[in-house]
């Protein structure tokens, strides 16, 4: 492996950072907000975490914070190559973006028969489709958002005025 220069993004091990060795790798591809705060989870459960994103800016502020990163589009073999597929034990596709979704686990699926994929998909329909593609997981967007908006009612609802409670009677009549 090439020293590490920061100047090439596409390096994935900043000086400082424990040895390969070290943990399970879980390559997340995509560093927006869904990526970053499952980055942040993985680290804090122990896992090593190379982060694999196209925005070159983001890439040099997450190098200079000691991040592992990669350069490039996880649709391309060489992208998830350089990232450590060879040795990852998952993958997290946690771009909004379904259709790249699908062809990077897609290509993840061929070069990794057995890896652990999970994908982040919009629509149930794409969910299915992820799965096809090779996914093992798919987080469903409108399922999360349906699932969240149920919680806020019945806890907002149900837990601070059960039925019969006489102020949920008055509040209704």
């Amino acid at each position: 492996m090439a020293p590490y220069d920061p100047q090439d993004p596409s390096h994935a091990d900043p000086p400082g950072l424990p040895p390969q060795g070290d943990g399970r790798l879980a390559i997340v591809v995509g560093y927006g907000l869904v990526g970053r705060l499952t980055a942040e989870r993985l680290a804090q459960a122990g896992f090593r975490v190379t982060i694999v994103e196209m925005n070159l800016s983001t890439i040099q502020a997450q190098l200079s914070l000691d991040k592992r990163c990669t350069y490039g589009d996880a649709r391309e073999a060489e992208t998830l190559h350089k990232a450590g597929i060879d040795r990852a034990d998952a993958l997290i596709v946690t771009i909004p973006n379904e259709e790249a979704t699908l062809e990077v686990c897609r290509v993840a699926r061929e070069l990794r028969p057995q890896l652990f994929i999970a994908a982040r998909t919009n629509y149930v329909s794409r969910g299915l489709k992820a799965r096809s593609m090779g996914a093992d997981a798919v987080v469903v967007e409108e399922i999360v958002t349906a699932e969240a908006m149920e919680r806020l009612v019945t806890d907002r609802l149900c837990k601070n005025n059960p039925p019969g409670d006489a102020s949920s009677d008055r509040q209704a009549g």
